[in-house]
């Protein structure tokens, strides 16, 4: 046994003898593990670890800030509180005012004149739903770069409720289409918005309701001038009264009737305070008359000063300014404009010949003449 632990041993100190020798490092001499205890490494790792406990500390903050400032309404009211709707424009600007009455959208310096109710119903739904976002500036000279100060701005627009102000919205520069800075009045901080210029208009024709004047086409039987009558006659028109070389245009009929039925306007004013117009050319009077025995008067004159018209219709308080692309070329409309035209003779492809005898040509003097 004694023998055999001997062997065991001479057996073990020769295989480190041959490592030594032949330059191969033992089992020992391969630990690291030592190194690691090493103060310098122990404190690096102590250091890495803080800054992933770091790390990983802003990383829960962080979502948590950006999944709660959208869901912060930018301004705190619902659709249905507003009566009203202000928007004034930059400084000097035109200012436009719009009323809810009983349900109702009406422009009230127009004498409550329809307005267009669709725009403020869907002004306000996208108002009610724009998030506070991260601020891009929340410094004084920031507002006034971005066209978001007090008195400085592009827009500012004010809804009110029956108790009065409801929440002002400061809107400025546009960062990029469809986007506009803007801020509550209340709130010093700037903000990128998902709102449109043209959303926010300040211009009162923006905000009017086109549909004042549309006519039911089909239903329109008859059209009047000064001298002239139009009948609805199946699908096509016929001139009242026409003599037997008056044939009607019915190509101008029909743009005649389609351009009654589908009129819009530039503005509207009151009866008041309508523009001059101009006396010195003659103004166009029609009578519409639809099929269920209902008829509209409409006196067409032109502006003074302008290429535009004025339009009044019967007994409304209202006035109407049309553009020339409205009313094309009808303003000089008399019943040799609804007839067809003869086509104008060819001149002769020849000149005729003359009557009178071609004078002789008188010929040189001869030798013989001057003997």
């Amino acid at each position: 046994m004694i023998a055999t632990t001997e062997i065991a041993l001479s057996k073990s100190a020769t295989e480190g003898a041959a490592d030594s020798s032949t330059g191969v490092p033992s089992r020992a001499d391969l630990s690291w593990r030592p190194d690691l205890r090493a103060p310098l490494i122990m404190g690096l790792a102590g250091l890495l670890v803080l800054q992933l406990l770091i790390a990983f500390g802003q990383y829960l903050s962080a979502p948590s800030t950006r999944a709660f400032a959208p869901q912060t309404p930018l301004l705190a009211f619902k659709p249905e509180q507003v009566t009203a709707i202000r928007i004034e424009g930059a400084e000097g600007a035109e200012s436009v005012r719009i009323d809810r009455h009983n349900g109702t959208w009406v422009i009230g310096e127009l004498d409550d004149f329809p307005a267009a109710g669709f725009k403020a119903d869907q002004l306000l739904t996208t108002l009610s739903q724009l998030k506070r976002p991260l601020p891009v500036a929340t410094s004084a000279e920031a507002r006034a770069r971005f066209k978001v100060a007090d008195t400085g701005f592009n827009r500012r627009l004010t809804l009110e409720g029956a108790s009065g102000p409801i929440a002002t919205l400061i809107l400025g520069e546009t960062p990029r289409f469809r986007r506009l800075f803007g801020r509550p009045s209340d709130d010093s901080a700037v903000y990128e918005l998902d709102l449109a210029l043209a959303d926010v208009s300040n211009r009162r024709a923006d905000w009017l309701d086109q549909g004042q004047l549309r006519l039911d086409q089909a239903k329109i039987s008859a059209v009047a001038g000064a001298d002239w009558r139009l009948e609805r006659d199946g699908e096509g028109w016929r001139l009242v009264g026409a003599e037997a070389k008056e044939t009607l245009d019915q190509e101008r009929a029909r743009d005649l009737v389609r351009t009654l039925a589908n009129l819009s306007y530039r503005d509207v004013f009151t009866a008041t305070k309508a523009p001059a117009e101009d006396t010195s050319k003659p103004a166009l009077e029609l009578r519409i008359e639809l099929s269920a025995g209902e008829a509209h008067v409409y006196r067409i004159a032109r502006l003074a000063d302008s290429d535009d018209y004025m339009l009044k219709v019967g007994d409304r308080p209202h006035v109407f300014r049309l553009s020339k692309y409205d009313w094309m070329d009808m303003i000089d409309l008399d019943r040799s404009k609804l007839i067809v035209q003869p086509a104008p003779a060819k001149a002769a492809d020849a000149q005729p010949e003359s009557s009178e005898p071609a004078e002789a040509t008188p010929s040189p003097p001869s030798d013989t003449d001057a003997d």
